[in-house]
């Protein structure tokens, strides 16, 4: 009788290594900031970790040119050619705005 146990033991360890691989790879897209550009008033836009970036949602975004964070609620969302085009409501200045985001 041949003994399966190495063949166990590796199959297992394999089990383990993609199991820690997908859990890096999903942790490490949770810990990035989205990164965009506000074409209309030409500022570079970072939307922070923590922010669930839906339509309805009130996020928090960090604007360059005036080195603030501000806050918006998520009008429309669609993917266009450059990334994903978001149409908010800047609750701060009470402006329509929409923001191209990275994919």
């Amino acid at each position: 009788m041949i003994s399966t146990t190495p063949k166990l033991i590796k199959f297992f360890t394999i089990i383990n290594f993609l199991i820690i691989f997908c859990s890096i790879i999903l942790a490490s897209r949770n810990c990035l900031a989205w990164s965009g550009f506000d074409y209309e008033n030409k500022t570079s836009i970072e939307i922070p970790v923590g922010n669930l970036v839906r339509e309805g949602s009130v996020i928090q975004f960090y604007e360059t040119k005036s080195d603030n964070y501000r806050t918006a609620k998520i009008i429309f969302m669609q993917s266009v050619a450059l990334g994903t085009e978001i149409e908010l409501l800047d609750l701060d200045s009470k402006k329509n705005r929409v923001f191209i985001m990275n994919n």
